[in-house]
């Protein structure tokens, strides 16, 4: 309260004989009346007097002097009978002493004055705690309308005028402001969760204080229940995906699936990710599923899904409905062991992997070296030791389709030279040329072969 205040207050009816600095801020209104005021006097205080302290000898420019060392603000002299002046003498020490000097009408007692100020401080002491109950109650209005981090910002946002924003890991919520100062937000789970303001928290208003005091709760609330949500979503995912993993029955999958909020009447595909940028993979695809096991990712994704650059390997399995996911997700899981098999990072899909050659890439090397020598063991010794060329001759006859005449050709050798060489494979391998199924062993025997 600030003496300006008390002095003007028109209840009280205060005449003002001198005035000082009236912006002075009032700490407290005492009633004195001993000889030595300052011993019992603070500073900042408004001393009330009837000048009873006059009978003990002391003059009045000696108790004013006590009263302005002791750091008082102003005198006020109280009236007994309505004709009562206060002394000429007194009202000059307290003007040579650059104290306001008021005179208190008779039927205005000490206490009133005492009330009133009480009065302005408890409104002064209580005008935060109010300003932090509207901003506390903006919030939860605010929240019963919409829950979130961002609703809770805007209000602050509103509020103070400020440029605010929350971030959580790797998660902004609003635009940060630069310089950002952050301050720590305290909860389950919040070790890198912080409000960012624009200036340090100590600089700022207290007014601003009080309302990043009642809005840090709700953030620090409303990021655990967001934390807790998607928790509690991951879990049901991962089971989801268990479940389509093992051919559950489509019934409870698609509850499931609905439960997640995926699209179950429309087609679908698997994506499985790793290694990949799991953000970029988002933004650009909008999956209706992510999850993360292991070193996987595993995405839903809609039929018409296009591809995103996000790194690392990605394969896609076929379109389909939910009867037809355990598949689709099969196919993405070997398509990612192809390329990581490969070394090859990008994207695979179920078509492209619809090949004998690309099965055989996600195998093991020395599986591979294993099949091929059991097959083709006694072709290959006879290569290298009587220097033929069965392997070459066996390659171009199986790729042209069995076609002597062309292979002849392709070899630059006699047909029946061809001919010659194929009995000798057949020999050597105990397979027929003339069986489908002796080919197909004979043809990926041929790939598995490590490049020459």
């Amino acid at each position: 309260m600030l003496l300006s205040e008390l002095v003007g207050d028109s209840a009280l009816g205060l005449e003002v004989r001198v005035r000082g600095d009236l912006e002075r801020p009032v700490r407290w209104v005492h009633t004195m009346e001993v000889a030595q005021a300052d011993e019992f006097l603070r500073g900042g205080e408004v001393v009330l007097t009837t000048g009873a302290w006059s009978r003990l000898g002391v003059a009045p420019a000696d108790w004013v002097a006590s009263v302005a060392r002791a750091g008082a603000v102003a005198i006020g002299f109280g009236r007994l009978l309505a004709e009562d002046e206060p002394p000429e003498d007194l009202v000059a020490a307290a003007a040579g002493r650059g104290l306001t000097f008021f005179v208190v009408p008779v039927d205005v007692p000490f206490v009133q004055l005492v009330e009133a100020f009480v009065a302005a401080k408890r409104a002064e002491w209580e005008a935060p705690l109010r300003r932090q109950l509207e901003h506390h109650g903006a919030i939860v209005t605010a929240l019963r309308a919409e829950r979130g981090v961002d609703s809770v910002l805007r209000v602050l946002r509103r509020r103070l005028g400020l440029q605010v924003a929350v971030v959580a890991g790797t998660t902004e919520h609003g635009p940060r402001p630069v310089p950002g100062f952050p301050v720590a937000l305290i909860g389950e789970g919040l070790a890198e969760a912080s409000l960012v303001l624009p200036q340090p928290l100590a600089e700022l208003d207290v007014d601003v204080q009080a309302a990043v005091a009642s809005a840090m709760p709700f953030l620090a609330l409303e990021l655990e229940r967001a934390h807790a949500l998607r928790s509690t979503e991951q879990r049901y995912a991962w089971e989801v995906v268990d479940w389509i993993a093992a051919g559950a029955a489509v019934e409870p999958i698609s509850a499931r699936l609905e439960l997640l909020g995926v699209p179950v009447d429309r087609p679908l595909r698997a994506l499985v990710a790793r290694g990949a940028d799991a953000a970029r993979l988002a933004d650009a695809l909008a999956p209706y599923l992510v999850v993360e096991r292991a070193d996987d990712l595993v995405l839903l994704v809609g039929a018409d899904a296009g591809r995103a650059e996000a790194g690392g390997y990605v394969g896609v399995g076929q379109p389909g409905g939910v009867a037809d996911l355990r598949v689709s997700l099969l196919q993405a899981r070997h398509a990612v062991d192809v390329l990581v098999a490969r070394g090859a990072e990008g994207w695979l899909t179920h078509e492209e992997l619809a090949s004998p050659a690309l099965l055989l890439a996600a195998q093991d090397p020395a599986v591979l070296q294993a099949l091929a020598r059991t097959v083709l063991g006694g072709v290959l010794d006879s290569d290298r030791d009587r220097g033929t060329e069965l392997v070459a001759s066996l390659r171009v006859f199986l790729d042209s389709g069995g076609r002597w005449q062309e292979s002849a050709e392709t070899l630059h050798v006699h047909i029946n030279t061809l001919r010659h060489r194929m009995k000798r494979v057949e020999e050597l391998t105990g397979r027929s040329l003339a069986s489908t199924a002796d080919r197909v062993d004979l043809f990926l025997a041929l790939r598995a072969l490590p490049p020459a």
